[in-house]
């Protein structure tokens, strides 16, 4: 029974502001503002492919920063002063490629092609039928580059060696995603045929022909890192869910929850996890498990948080971007995050779940030791250092009869690193 009380319990943690009250599973390592913008608009924020830096993208500018102290070390902006709506880089971080909304003036979308020390090399136009990029993704060889458009329904594959568009289909899709071996694609389209309804396909990548529709549209599809499923999120009745294609079993799951609209998805590492992300008014993130299909974590942050996220390779850092700044986080969530929960195997709580006490376990040979512990609201209710006799006898008890039932995160120090542990309280 307790199980099933944790398991489908929602969790949320209320953070007040992210300049007076962090949240205690992510450390802010900088907050930029970008330079020369007006906010007009915005896209992804993008961890490099070598993790030492970050793109973030405002207007008609690309900005890229070191991760580790947020450092802007280069400015580009697309020639034709359109705005960015997506951008990619080659693996070996030699190219990006650049998709524009319509400029205003000429009614021409653009995609560009910058070297990315030395700058833009050529593009590719589009005229007034097919609007503006809205995603683009490279193959796995880094040979092809393929791009919806809205409100045009149509997904082209570009040879970038040429920058020529080889083949195109103006019926499968405003938004895409490309599956990690790239045979398939799922192209979503808004108002399809004319109507009202948004329908969903699975298209053959190398004919750019559909294969299936899917019984719910999804927004913002991702794929999973091993290719099995497909994430986003779909609308219902004006509400958002979080959806989850399991493709081989070809079945569609909803999942309510969200407390905002939700803007940007993700997958983890271990592909167990499907991260979604709120819009530019609602902010925060949400953490769902993929098997049980339930809402594990939700953080929601202050009013104006940025849309956009990227995870670094190694669920580390986490980075938000919006029109006017751009945030790295150290990410220390136990959820998806492993490292932060097992980099000292000798820390560790108990009973857990617990009701009245709970014993906090620690390498008796360290010293400066101290804890911290939150409530679900993100509060800081309790906060100590360890006493060298406590040390030796390597654990503490701390009495929780006080403690309301729900979860409750532990920050411990020791020396110089940070370890985070969570435990439940079940009455």
């Amino acid at each position: 029974m307790i199980r099933g009380v944790l398991y489908f319990t929602v969790i949320i943690l209320s953070i007040y502001s992210l300049y007076a009250s962090e949240d205690p599973l992510r450390d802010t390592l900088w907050i930029r503002s970008y330079p020369l913008t007006t906010g007009s608009d915005c896209a992804k924020t993008m961890f490099h492919p070598n993790g030492k830096t970050i793109f973030g993208a405002s207007d008609h500018y690309l900005f890229e920063y070191d991760v580790a102290t947020g450092t802007l070390l280069k400015t580009r902006a697309t020639k034709s002063g359109v705005f960015i709506n997506d951008y990619v880089i080659t693996d070996n971080g030699k190219y990006i490629l650049v998709g524009t909304s319509q400029d205003e003036e000429t009614n021409v979308a653009s995609i560009e092609l910058w070297d990315a020390d030395t700058g833009y090399v050529r593009s590719l136009s589009f005229g007034r039928l097919y609007y503006g990029i809205t995603r683009m993704v490279l193959s796995p060889d880094n040979s092809k580059l393929y791009a919806s458009f809205a409100p045009a329904s149509m997904i082209c594959r570009i040879d970038i060696s040429s920058m020529t568009v080889e083949d195109s289909n103006e019926t499968i899709g405003n938004d895409m995603a490309l599956s990690p071996n790239g045979r398939t694609i799922i192209g979503t389209v808004k108002n399809h045929e004319g109507t009202d309804e948004s329908m969903s396909f699975i298209i053959n990548s190398s004919t750019l022909l559909p294969q299936y529709s899917l019984s719910t549209p999804i927004f913002r599809p991702h794929y999973s890192k091993n290719g099995d499923y497909i994430g986003g999120y779909t609308t219902t009745n004006f509400k958002n869910y979080a959806v989850v294609y399991d493709i081989q079993a070809q079945m569609t799951y909803k999942m309510s929850g969200h407390n905002s609209i939700i803007q940007d998805v993700n997958f983890s590492n271990d592909n167990k996890y499907l991260i979604t992300s709120g819009n530019l008014g609602t902010g925060g993130y949400a953490i769902w498990d993929i098997q049980q299909r339930k809402l594990l974590y939700e953080a929601p942050y202050e009013t104006g948080t940025p849309c956009f996220f990227d995870l670094s390779d190694n669920n580390t850092l986490y980075s938000t971007g919006g029109p006017f700044e751009i945030v790295v986080w150290n990410f220390r969530n136990p959820i998806i995050n492993s490292i932060s929960e097992n980099a000292h195997s000798s820390i560790s709580l108990f009973p857990n779940p617990t009701q009245s006490s709970l014993t906090i376990q620690f390498p008796s040979s360290e010293r400066n030791i101290s804890y911290s512990i939150y409530d679900m609201h993100g509060q800081e209710i309790k906060s100590d250092n360890i006493s060298d006799s406590e040390v030796h006898q390597g654990f503490i008890t701390i009495n929780t009869e006080s403690q309301m039932s729900g979860m409750y995160i532990v920050r411990i120090r020791v020396g110089a690193e940070i370890y985070t542990r969570h435990y439940y309280i079940v009455r």
